[in-house]
Order: structure tokens, then C-alpha cells, then sequence
């Protein structure tokens, strides 16, 4: 929603184990801060399940608007089953007897997570689970929500390898609801700091909106029994999709590809990631990802013979844009003609090698 050129590596290494507690609020509602190698990293190696109620379909509303604007984020949705597409994050959406996934069909008894269960034996690949609330969250009491959180913990301990992924309960309701709801939400989310988890903020997202007009985040909140309490934001009022406005989908459709690229294994620093540099000085960067034609930037560390040389992600040599000698210092070089794709760019001398990986979106 916000834009800027991201200088990215990609990186074919995955992270299995995240260190801390990962919190995706509304400072990760941004595609452009995710290094187009990590989308790639996730849609290769993060076959996911997400079961949900109406509300939760926020989140895949969200990714299908992300997907009409680039091709680039492609997924694709299986009912009640793993789809298996090469280049698209695979999601099983619900559980394998219904769609419609209320506490008691996930977590909240022992059928629900025994449903949870056969999902996960069945369909071994898969590395996150996550289960979304609708508003329970307005009238459930503490003790509630701590079966919520004792449920997913014994997930965890079952499926080591299976990273469970906590929600906060959307921030529609105000008034008693509004500030249980308030209450509950700090409860999960004092749970997640604490031990550790990962934890997709989704009532954050509902209530902090970015006005273009300001360039700045604004939050909306209410006054209730002394407290300034969180709550959806106006410009979210509406009913296009799950109970919300197309916008607040793709803001959470953007914070959720946040999130599986961290789980993939990306630092999720926030900013630009940094071209990686060797101790020679001679390397090579690139804007990613780009449309039609790509930038890359190579630094050299004395006078040098350069070949730069661009192949497909299968090998094949399609383009030599550069061949001869290249003095000290920064270079710029233009690809074009490309076809949409990904491609490894190798810049050599007799004494020196660097590559880098490009993405050119339709």
C-alpha cells in the first residue's frame, strides 16, 4: 500500500525455529518491506492450513486483491484440502469434513482438535496452522481464552515441526463487549510475548488505518470505563468482504505475507534489506522485484575484465549485457527484454565472482 524499491538477496536457506516472539501488527501491513525472495521462499517451502469463520476470510480476501494486482503473489486455496501448484503458497483452508470452523471445530474440544489432528497427519508437508476467531473474543471469559491458549500449546508440543500461529480477536465490537474484548486480546497477547509464539494481531490491523493524505498511521479508539479502548477504524466501516471494506482485507492480506516470510525464515527487519557484501569489495545488487526492465548495481574493487552474464532459474544462459573492462568503483547496468521470470545474474573476473537473483513481474 505504501511504496518503495526493496534491495533484496534471495537466499535459498529456511529458518525451522524463530527466536523470540514474532508480533504482526499494523507496521508489517507493508509488501514493499518483504524481499521478493522471501515471497518466493514461502510459495516454495510453506505449505500452510488456515481454518476460519467469516471474519477470518479477511485474510484471504486480502491475498486474493494482492494477487489481482501482481501475479507475483500467487497462492492458491484448497477446500478442505492441500493443493499442490508449483510458484503458488499452497493453503488448506478449514478442515477436512467442514469449511466453517468455529472454536469447538479447532481447539476448543476434543472432536475439534482431533479434526485439527487429521489435517496435520494427513498432509505432512504443511509448516503453519492457524485458526481465526469471529467475535467470541467480546464475550469469552478469561478462563476461555486460557483453554484457547493451553489447547494450542499441547498442538505445539504434538507437531514440533508445525509452527501454531495465535490471533487476537477483530476490534469490530464497542462498548462491554468492546472492552472484554480489549481485555482478551491483551490477555493473548501477554501469552505470546511471554512464551515466545507468533501472534497475527489481527484487532491491531482493524483499528490503525494509513492516511495517505498525513503519510501516518492513525488509530482509532473509544472511551469506556476510564479506558481509551482500541477499536476499528472508520475507514474500515463496511461491509464489502468479511464483514469489512476491501481495504482493511488487503492491509491484512499484506501483514499475513509479512508474516509467513518471517516464518520462512526472513529477519523481517522492516526496512530495505542490505546487498550482501564479500571482504574483496566486489559485489552485486538489484531492485526487486521489477517490471519490464531490471537495475543492477555492481562495485568493483579495482580495474577489472567483467563479464556479466543472466540466466534462467533452469540454467539456460538468455542475455550477456556487459563483457570487457570496468574501472574502480560503482556500476549501473540496465536488463531489459525480459520475459516475466526469476533469473540468477553472475558478474565474473579471473579473480572474483558474485550473483545475484532478479524478478521481473508481468
Amino acid at each position: 500500500m505504501r511504496h518503495s524499491f526493496i534491495l533484496a538477496i534471495v537466499s535459498t536457506a529456511l529458518c525451522s525455529v524463530l527466536h523470540g516472539a514474532t508480533v504482526i501488527d499494523h507496521t508489517c501491513a507493508d509488501l514493499d518491506l518483504i524481499p521478493a525472495s522471501w515471497i518466493i521462499a514461502v510459495q516454495d517451502e510453506i505449505p500452510s492450513h488456515y481454518a476460519h469463520t467469516s471474519h477470518g476470510s479477511q485474510l484471504t480476501y486480502g491475498l486474493e486483491f494482492i494477487e489481482a494486482v501482481s501475479s507475483f503473489y500467487s497462492f492458491e486455496l484448497g477446500y478442505r484440502n492441500l493443493p499442490s501448484v508449483a510458484g503458488a503458497w499452497c493453503i488448506f483452508q478449514g478442515q477436512e469434513s467442514v469449511s466453517y470452523i468455529t472454536p469447538d471445530l479447532y481447539w476448543e474440544t476434543s472432536t475439534g482438535m482431533n479434526l485439527t489432528r487429521d489435517v496435520l497427519d494427513h498432509n505432512p508437508t504443511i509448516k503453519t496452522s492457524m485458526w481465526c476467531w469471529c467475535c467470541q473474543m467480546d464475550g469469552y471469559s478469561e478462563s476461555q481464552v486460557q483453554a484457547y491458549l493451553d489447547s494450542m500449546s499441547v498442538l505445539e508440543a504434538e507437531y514440533p515441526n508445525v509452527t501454531f500461529i495465535y490471533f487476537t480477536g477483530n476490534a469490530q465490537g464497542t462498548g462491554s463487549g468492546g472492552y472484554n474484548r480489549w481485555q482478551r486480546n491483551e490477555q493473548v497477547r501477554s501469552f505470546c510475548n511471554t512464551n515466545d509464539k507468533v501472534l497475527y494481531d489481527f484487532a491491531d490491523l482493524d483499528c490503525w488505518w494509513y492516511n495517505p493524505s498525513s503519510s501516518s498511521w492513525e488509530q482509532h479508539t473509544y472511551y469506556y470505563s476510564g479506558y481509551d479502548i482500541p477499536a476499528e477504524h472508520p475507514q474500515f466501516y463496511g461491509n464489502q468482504h468479511g464483514h469489512t471494506t476491501d481495504e482493511s482485507c488487503y492491509q491484512k492480506g499484506e501483514a499475513l505475507w509479512y508474516m509467513m516470510a518471517i516464518i520462512a525464515g526472513w529477519t523481517g527487519t522492516g526496512i530495505a534489506e542490505e546487498e550482501i557484501l564479500d571482504d574483496s569489495g566486489f559485489h552485486i545488487s538489484a531492485v526487486n522485484p521489477s517490471r519490464g526492465t531490471a537495475g543492477i548495481s555492481c562495485s568493483i574493487p579495482q580495474r577489472l575484465n567483467v563479464s556479466i552474464s543472466v540466466y534462467s532459474c533452469s540454467g539456460r544462459l538468455v542475455d550477456t549485457p556487459f563483457r570487457g573492462e570496468l574501472e574502480t568503483g560503482n556500476h549501473e547496468f540496465v536488463l531489459d527484454a525480459l520475459p516475466p521470470g526469476l533469473y540468477h545474474v553472475v558478474v565474473q573476473s579471473d579473480e572474483f565472482t558474485a550473483s545475484e537473483s532478479i524478478i521481473i513481474l508481468n
